[in-house]
C-alpha cells in the first residue's frame, strides 16, 4: 500500500489528460475526426499535436502505388528444400514421392483477401485467438474496442501482416492503447496509426542507399511490403487546426488498412554484431532504430536482415538530422534526454514552435 501514491504519480505523469476544467487558448492545437461510415465529429485539443506526422506522412499516389498485387504473389524463396532435404531435380521422377512435391510457390491475392476479411469478422466479434494467423504482437490493440495495431504472421503462408485499424473515436485518443503508443504521442504527437505509412518510403530509399556502398550493398537483405486496403475502405476525414502553416487543414487516410510483408526466417545460431547494427544506423542518418530487436541473421542468405522499416524520426519526434551515434549506449542516452525535454521541460514558446514548424529532414 506504501508504494500506491507513487504508482499513482507515475500513472498521472504518463497518461493524465489535460483537466477539463483548464480554460484551452484559443491557438491550441486541436484535430477533428469523422469518417464516411461514422459522421459525428469527434475531437482531441492537445498540446503534443504536431503537423508532420498528421499532414505529412500519407501519400496517396505512393500508397496506391505500393498496393498488393491484383493478381498473385510469389513467395519470397522460390526454390524451397524438400522434408528429405532433396530438390526435385536431384531425384529421377519414379522415386519422387507424393510428400515430396515442391510445396506451391505463390498465392493469390483472393485468397490472402479472404483470410483477412476473416481475420477482421474475428476482430470484430472481439475473439482472442484467429483461425488463420498467429498473434506476434498485440501490445498496441485494444480488443474489446477492436482499434489499434495488431501483427501477426499467417499460418500457412509466408507473410506478416500489420493490421492497422482506427474508427474516428478511437484516433483522438491516443492515451488508451498502452505504455508504448502513448510515448511515441507524447515524444512526437505522432498517432501510430499514421506511422505504418512511412514504413515502404523508408523501405525503398534504404534499397537506393545501400546499392551504392560496398560496405552494406551484399550486407543487409530486406523483406518485400506492399499496403493492402479492404474493398469497401473507409476513410478518416482529419481536420486540423493551429497546426502547421494554415490555420486549417484537412486529409484523408484510411481507416483500416494493412502492411503486408516477407515473413524472414532467423538462424537459430548465427547472432548480429552490434556495433555494425550502429554503423548501418548511421549510415542511414538513423532513419531506423538500430535496436537489436529490429535485425537477425537471415537463414537462406547469411545476411543481416532488417524488418523494421518505420521512419524512426517520425516515432521520437526529431524534425532535424539526428546527430551521429557510435554506440548503443550513448544513443539510449540521447533519446531519453530528447523524451525527458518533450515530456518534462518544454517550454510554451517552444511548444508553440514545434505546434506550428512543417519543416522536416527525413520527410519532402
Amino acid at each position: 500500500m506504501k508504494h500506491l501514491p507513487y504508482c499513482f504519480l507515475l500513472y498521472c505523469s504518463l497518461y493524465a489528460h489535460r483537466s477539463i476544467h483548464r480554460p484551452h487558448q484559443d491557438l491550441a492545437p486541436y484535430i477533428t475526426v469523422w469518417s464516411d461510415a461514422h459522421p459525428k465529429k469527434h475531437t482531441l485539443i492537445d498540446a503534443n499535436l504536431r503537423p508532420v506526422p498528421l499532414l505529412k506522412t500519407f501519400d496517396r499516389k505512393h500508397f496506391e502505388e505500393n498496393l498488393f498485387p491484383k493478381d498473385s504473389v510469389t513467395f519470397r524463396y522460390e526454390k524451397q528444400v524438400l522434408p528429405e532435404q532433396v530438390l526435385p531435380e536431384q531425384v529421377p521422377p519414379e522415386q519422387v514421392l507424393p510428400e515430396q512435391v515442391l510445396p506451391e510457390q505463390s498465392v493469390e491475392t483472393k485468397k490472402i483477401n479472404t483470410l483477412i476479411n476473416r481475420l477482421m469478422q474475428e476482430i470484430e466479434k472481439k475473439k482472442r485467438l484467429y483461425k488463420d494467423f498467429i498473434i506476434l504482437k498485440n501490445s498496441g490493440f485494444i480488443r474489446h474496442k477492436k482499434c489499434g495495431l495488431l501483427i501477426a504472421k499467417f499460418k500457412d503462408y509466408p507473410f506478416i501482416l500489420k493490421l492497422f485499424i482506427e474508427p474516428p473515436e478511437s484516433f483522438v485518443n491516443p492515451y488508451d492503447k498502452g505504455f508504448e503508443v502513448c510515448n511515441v504521442f507524447v515524444a512526437s504527437g505522432s498517432i501510430r496509426h499514421t506511422l505504418g505509412f512511412s514504413r515502404i518510403k523508408t523501405l525503398n530509399y534504404i534499397h537506393e542507399k545501400i546499392k551504392t556502398s560496398t560496405q552494406w550493398k551484399d550486407r543487409i537483405v530486406m523483406p518485400r511490403k506492399w499496403f493492402w486496403l479492404p474493398e469497401k475502405a473507409d476513410w478518416l476525414n482529419i481536420e486540423a487546426h493551429n497546426l502547421g502553416e494554415n490555420k486549417k487543414d484537412v486529409v484523408r487516410i484510411p481507416s483500416t488498412y494493412a502492411v503486408i510483408a516477407d515473413a524472414m526466417e532467423q538462424d537459430p545460431i548465427k547472432q548480429t554484431d552490434n556495433d555494425e547494427l550502429m554503423a548501418l544506423s548511421q549510415y542511414l542518418e538513423h532513419r531506423v532504430d538500430p535496436h537489436t530487436k529490429n535485425f537477425f541473421i537471415d537463414k537462406h542468405t547469411g545476411k543481416i536482415a532488417l524488418i523494421d522499416t518505420e521512419l524512426f524520426p517520425l516515432i521520437l519526434g526529431f524534425n532535424e538530422k539526428i546527430q551521429k551515434h557510435d554506440t548503443h549506449v550513448k544513443w539510449y542516452i540521447h533519446l531519453a534526454g530528447k523524451y525527458s525535454k518533450e515530456k518534462f521541460f518544454s517550454m510554451k514558446n517552444y511548444r508553440k514552435k514545434r505546434q506550428y514548424n512543417i519543416k522536416h529532414y527525413y520527410i519532402d
